[in-house]
C-alpha cells in the first residue's frame, strides 16, 4: 500500500503529539507526587523560617503579616505557642485557623514525648524541629507537618498531601482531553499545510519520470530559496547537462556511422579497385607471357610471324604502361598531389590542337567533325589538364560514333560567366542505368568494345578529377540521335 507524504506528516505528528501525552502522563503518576512533595517542603521550610522570625522579634504584628501571607499563597497552617507566659500557661501567639484543637494536642503530646512519628515517615529532622507524614484522623487525609521549639515558644506547621493524586488525575485527564483535540485539529492543518510542501514534490517526481523518458526539455518552475528550491535547480541543471551530454553523443554517433559508411565505401572502393586492376593487367600479361612463351619455343620460325609476336608484346606492354600512368595520375589529382599550373591560354586554339592530334581516330570511317567556337576564347586554367580532359572526351566519340556520323565540340561562356565545353557524338545512347557510373575508376559500359580499342575505364574518372580540381563539374546527357559530354569551369 502506497502512503502519500501528506499522510505520512499528518500520522507523525498525530503520534508524536500522542507519545508526548502518554509519557507527561506517565510522568505525572510515576514522579509527580514525589516533586509536589520536595516543593512542599522547601515551602514549608520557609514557612519554618518565617515563624522563627516571628519568635525572635517578638511576635511583632509584620511578622503575623508574613505568616498570614504564606498561609494563603503556600495554603500552610501554622500554631505558634508561647510556653511560658503569665500564670495561665501556654499562650497562642499566632494561629491561622479557627479551629486548632487537634494541632494543639500533637503539639503537645509531641513536647511531651508521646506518639511521636515512625522513623519512615520522617522527612528532614534538625537540631530543634521535625518535618514527617502525618495521617489526620479527623480530615482522613495525609498532612505534611513540621513541629519544632524555638525559645520559649512550640509551633506547628502543616499541609495537606492528599489533593497531590487527585490533581496528577485531573491534570492527566486534562492533557489527554487537550492532547486528542490537539493531535486531530494538528492532523488536519498539517495535511492541508503540507500541500505546499508535497505539490513541488510532486512536481520534481514527474520531472524525473520524464527525464527516465529522455524528455530534457522540461524545467522546474518553483521559486523557492530552501532545499526543494536547490533540488529543483540541481535538477535543472542536471536535466541541461545531460541533453547536451547526449546531443553531444547522438553528434559522435552519426558521425560514427557516416565514418563506419565512409570507411566501408572506401573498402569497397579498393576492393573494386584491385580487382579492376587485376582485371586489366590480367589480359595484358596473359597475351604477354603467352606470346613470349611461344618465341621462346620457336613455335613460328618465319620471320612474319616472330614480328607479330614482337608486336603484340610491345602493344600489351603499352597499354599495361598507359594503365598505370593514367592511375598515377589519377591518384595525384584527387590527393591533391599534382598542383594546378594556371595560367592564361586560348581555348580554341588548344580545341584546334586537339582535333587535329586526335583526326587520325576517325580517318578508317566517314566522320565529319565540327567545332563550334569563338575566333579567342581566354581561360585561366592548367591547360595540359584541359587537354587531358579534351583527348579523353574525343577519343571517346571517335570509338562510338556512328559510320557515317558527326562530332561536335562546342566552347563558349554560359550566362553565369563559366566556361563550357561540350562534345557530341552521333550514335547509341547510354542506358540509363549505365549513366550514374560512368565517371566511377574502370566502369565499362560495353567491356568487349572497350577493350577492343583499348580502353582501360579510368579516362572519365581523370575527366571528373580535373574538372572537381578546377572547382567545376562535369557530366554527360542521351540526346536524340547520340551523346554528349560537357564540362564547366
Amino acid at each position: 500500500m502506497r502512503i502519500s507524504i501528506r499522510l505520512k506528516f499528518t500520522l507523525i505528528l498525530v503520534a508524536v503529539i500522542a507519545g508526548v501525552i502518554a509519557a507527561i502522563c506517565f510522568i505525572n503518576d510515576r514522579y509527580l507526587e514525589t516533586y509536589v512533595l520536595d516543593q512542599k517542603q522547601d515551602k514549608l521550610e520557609t514557612m519554618r523560617e518565617a515563624v522563627e522570625e516571628f519568635v525572635e522579634s517578638g511576635y511583632t504584628k509584620d511578622g503575623s503579616r508574613q505568616l498570614n501571607r504564606l498561609n494563603r499563597l503556600d495554603n500552610i497552617a501554622a500554631l505558634v505557642i508561647q510556653n511560658s507566659y503569665g500564670m495561665l500557661g501556654p499562650v497562642v501567639r499566632y494561629s491561622s485557623t479557627v479551629e486548632q484543637t487537634g494541632y494543639s494536642l500533637r503539639l503537645d503530646e509531641y513536647l511531651q514525648g508521646l506518639n511521636r512519628p515512625v522513623i519512615s515517615d520522617i522527612y528532614k529532622r534538625g537540631d530543634d524541629y521535625i518535618v514527617y507524614k502525618a495521617y489526620d484522623s479527623q480530615l482522613g487525609s495525609y498532612q505534611l507537618e513540621c513541629i519544632g521549639v524555638i525559645q520559649d515558644a512550640s509551633y506547628i506547621l502543616t499541609t495537606p498531601l492528599e489533593s497531590i493524586r487527585e490533581s496528577a488525575a485531573l491534570s492527566n485527564q486534562f492533557l489527554v482531553t487537550v492532547g486528542v483535540a490537539a493531535a486531530v485539529l494538528g492532523g488536519i492543518l498539517v495535511y492541508f499545510i503540507s500541500r505546499s510542501l508535497t505539490k513541488p514534490i510532486l512536481q520534481l517526481a514527474r520531472l524525473s519520470e520524464q527525464m527516465a523518458e529522455l524528455d530534457f526539455s522540461v524545467r522546474y518552475q518553483g521559486r523557492q530559496k530552501n532545499e526543494i528550491g536547490v533540488l529543483g535547480a540541481s535538477i535543472n541543471h542536471m536535466s541541461e547537462n545531460l541533453r547536451n551530454a547526449i546531443e553531444a553523443l547522438q553528434k559522435a554517433n552519426a558521425q560514427l556511422e557516416q565514418d563506419i559508411r565512409e570507411k566501408d565505401r572506401i573498402d569497397q572502393l579498393r576492393r573494386e579497385f584491385l580487382s579492376n586492376v587485376s582485371h586489366e593487367l590480367k589480359t595484358p600479361l596473359a597475351l604477354i607471357q603467352g606470346y613470349s612463351e611461344g618465341l621462346k619455343d620457336e613455335v613460328n620460325d618465319d620471320p612474319e610471324s616472330r614480328e607479330y609476336y614482337c608486336d603484340v608484346i610491345i602493344d600489351e606492354a603499352q597499354k599495361m604502361n598507359l594503365i598505370v600512368k593514367r592511375l598515377l595520375n589519377l591518384g595525384e589529382i584527387e590527393s591533391g598531389e599534382m598542383q594546378l599550373t594556371l595560367e592564361d591560354f586560348d581555348l580554341t586554339a588548344v580545341l584546334k590542337g586537339v582535333l587535329q592530334s586526335t583526326s587520325v581516330l576517325g580517318k578508317e570511317m566517314s566522320c565529319e567533325t565540327r567545332l563550334d567556337a569563338p575566333p579567342e576564347l581566354w581561360v585561366r586554367a592548367d591547360e595540359f589538364m584541359m587537354e587531358e580532359v579534351l583527348q579523353n572526351y574525343l577519343s571517346n566519340a571517335y570509338h562510338h560514333v556512328q559510320d557515317p556520323g558527326r562530332i561536335e565540340v562546342k566552347a563558349g561562356k554560359t550566362e553565369a560567366g563559366r566556361v563550357r565545353i561540350s562534345v557530341f557524338n552521333t550514335g547509341k545512347p547510354i542506358p540509363a542505368e549505365d549513366l550514374p557510373h560512368l565517371w566511377e575508376k574502370f566502369y565499362k559500359v560495353d567491356k568487349a568494345r572497350t577493350r577492343k580499342y583499348g580502353g582501360s575505364g579510368i579516362g572519365l574518372s581523370i575527366v571528373k578529377a580535373i574538372a572537381t580540381a578546377h572547382g567545376g563539374s562535369c557530366g554527360v546527357e542521351n540526346r536524340p540521335d547520340g551523346v554528349e559530354f560537357w564540362i564547366e569551369f
